[in-house]
C-alpha cells in the first residue's frame, strides 16, 4: 500500500511535523515522576526548540502500564498525568505527547493530548487504535519489537478507518534473541513508502529489555550513534527520552540521554539532517483536479483541490457571535465585508455556497440576498440531513464538500465533509473533529482565509487577480 506523495501536512501545535526540509524531536522523561521535574526538563526542551527554531514535541508518560515488575514505579495515573502534561503546554508552549494503554482512555487523553501514542506492545490492538484516530489527534505508532516494517500497513488502516490521515510511525529496535534488541535502518527505508512521517526511537533501541533484575536495562552510549544513523537513514523525527539525572530515574534510566548533553545531540543531528537528501514528491502522484476521485490519505492541498461545495454555519463564523438586540424585533449581526467579497469571489469561481444556522433571523436572510447565495436554511438544529440533501442536489460526493462550523451542533457536518475546518474560538470538542483550524477568528476573515487557500489550491486565485488587476 503506498500512500500520496509528501506534501502532506500533520499540524501538531505550530509545527508542520510532515515537512521533509525540518527534523522534528519527541523529548522528554520516560514518566512523569514529579511535577518539578517534569516543568525542569519541559523548560529546557523549550528553551531549545525556540533558541534554535527545531520543531521540538515534549512526551512523558501518565502511566507506564508494561513495567517488567509489579513493584515498578508506573506515574501518576491519567487525570493528575494530564494536568501535568497541559500544565507544561500552557508554560512552554509546546505541544504534547504520552501514551495509552486501555480504549476508554482515548477520550479524555485527546482533550488534552496534541499526539496520542500507541506503545509497541499494543500496536496490534484494533479498538485501542480505533479509539485513538476517533480522537482525530495525530497518532504515533510505535512499531512492535516483533514487527516487520511492512507489518505496519494494517496498523495504519485501522486508523485510517477511522478518517484521521495524522500518523506517526516509530522505529524502537527488534527483538534480537533473550534481552536484546538490535536497530535495523532498513525499517526507516522501508516504512517511509507508506508516505507518513518516520520516526526513530534512539533511546528505546539502546534498551536492553527485562535484563536489570526486575526492570530493563541498557546503554545510553549507543543512543547518539543510533540517532545519528537514523537521520542518516532518512528518519523524519528522532524520540529521545532525556532526564536530569539518569541513574535515579524511576523508568528506563539506564537508556536516557542525560539531559545537559540534549542540546549538543539535538544540534549535531540537525546539522546531519542537512546533508542528507530532501525527500521527493512522487512523479506518479495523480493530478486530482482531474481525477474527481478522493485520495487514500489526502493531504490539506488534496481536500482543498477537491471542493466544489462550501457550507457555512453563520452565528461565530460568519459573524463573531455576537447578537445585538435593540427594541422591538431590531436584531444588529456583524459581517466582515473582505468574508463577503470572498464569498462572491467563491461563486464567481464556480463554487456553490451554502448557508446552514440554528437561528433564524432576517438579517441573515438579507446578507445571503446581498451576496447571491440561494442556498439557505435556518432554524437547523439537526445539520446532518441538510449535508445529504445538498450533496444530493448537486451531485457532489463527501470528499467534495468543505463545511465550516464553529460549535457541537456542525460536528455531524463536519465529520461527514472531505475538508472539516472551525475557527480559533470553537470549543475543544469542535477543534479535535477538522482538519484545519483558521487563523481568522469567526466574522473576521475566516470564510475568506477559507475561500482562498481553495481558490489557490485549485489554480483559480491568479485568474482572480488578473481579473481584478490586469
Amino acid at each position: 500500500m503506498v500512500f500520496p506523495d509528501n506534501s502532506r501536512e500533520i499540524l501538531v501545535g505550530q509545527f508542520n511535523i510532515a515537512d521533509s526540509n525540518s527534523l522534528f524531536f519527541i523529548v522528554g522523561p520516560c514518566v512523569i515522576e514529579k511535577r518539578e521535574l517534569v516543568l525542569q526538563v519541559a523548560d529546557e526542551v523549550a528553551r531549545i526548540s525556540k533558541t534554535f527554531n527545531i520543531p521540538m514535541l515534549f512526551k512523558s508518560s501518565f502511566d507506564k502500564a508494561n513495567r517488567t515488575s509489579v513493584e515498578s514505579f508506573r506515574g501518576p495515573g491519567l487525570e493528575h498525568g494530564l494536568e501535568i502534561l497541559s500544565e507544561v503546554r500552557s508554560s512552554t508552549g509546546l505541544p504534547i505527547v504520552s501514551d495509552i494503554h486501555s480504549p476508554d482512555q482515548a477520550k479524555q487523553a485527546g482533550l488534552v493530548l496534541d499526539v496520542i501514542q500507541i506503545p509497541a506492545f499494543l500496536s496490534r490492538q484494533t479498538d485501542l487504535l480505533t479509539a485513538a484516530g476517533l480522537t482525530g489527534k495525530t497518532i504515533n505508532i510505535k512499531k512492535g519489537q516483533f514487527q516487520a516494517p511492512q507489518d505496519m500497513e494494517h496498523a495504519i488502516k485501522k486508523v485510517l478507518s477511522t478518517g484521521n490521515f495524522g500518523i506517526l510511525l516509530t522505529e524502537r529496535g527488534v527483538s534480537f534473541g533473550y534481552q536484546d534488541l538490535i536497530a535495523d535502518m532498513r525499517s526507516i527505508v522501508r516504512m517511509k513508502p507508506f508516505g507518513f512521517p518516520v520516526v526513530f526511537d534512539a533511546t528505546h533501541s539502546a534498551q536492553f529489555p527485562g535484563a536489570g533484575l526486575g526492570k530493563s536495562g541498557g546503554d545510553r552510549t549507543l543512543v547518539p550513534p543510533l540517532a545519528r544513523a537514523a537521520v542518516a537513514s532518512g528518519a523524519n523525527g528522532i524520540f529521545l527520552e532525556t532526564h536530569p539525572d539518569p541513574d535515579r530515574a524511576l523508568c528506563d534510566g539506564p537508556n536516557s540521554l542525560p539531559l545537559k548533553d540534549l542540546e549538543g545531540l539535538v544540534l549535531n543531528l540537525i546539522e546531519i539532517h542537512r546533508l542528507i537528501p530532501r525527500d521527493r514528491p512522487r512523479s506518479t502522484s495523480p493530478d486530482l483536479t482531474k481525477t474527481n476521485v478522493a485520495p487514500l490519505c489526502p493531504t490539506l492541498r488534496d481536500r482543498l483541490k477537491l471542493v466544489k461545495l462550501i457550507i457555512f454555519d453563520v452565528d461565530g463564523v460568519l459573524t463573531d457571535g455576537r447578537i445585538i438586540f435593540g427594541g422591538a424585533d431590531l436584531e444588529i449581526k456583524s459581517f466582515d465585508v473582505r468574508d463577503g467579497h470572498g464569498i462572491k469571489l467563491a461563486i464567481r469561481s464556480g463554487l456553490e455556497i451554502a448557508l446552514v444556522t440554528g437561528r433564524k433571523s432576517d438579517v441573515v436572510t438579507r446578507r445571503a440576498t446581498d451576496l447571491g447565495i440561494s442556498k439557505l436554511f435556518q432554524g437547523i438544529w439537526d445539520k446532518k440531513p441538510i449535508f445529504a440533501e445538498l450533496a444530493k442536489e448537486l451531485n457532489t460526493q463527501n470528499h467534495e464538500i468543505a463545511v465550516i462550523g464553529d460549535d457541537v451542533v456542525d460536528i455531524p457536518m463536519l465529520r461527514l465533509a472531505g475538508l472539516a475546518v472551525t475557527t480559533p474560538e470553537a470549543p475543544p470538542e469542535v477543534r479535535k473533529e477538522v482538519h484545519y483550524i483558521t487563523k481568522h477568528s469567526g466574522g473576521r476573515g475566516a470564510a475568506r482565509e477559507l475561500i482562498e487557500m481553495i481558490l489557490k489550491a485549485q489554480n483559480k486565485w491568479s485568474l482572480v487577480m488578473e481579473r481584478y488587476y490586469q
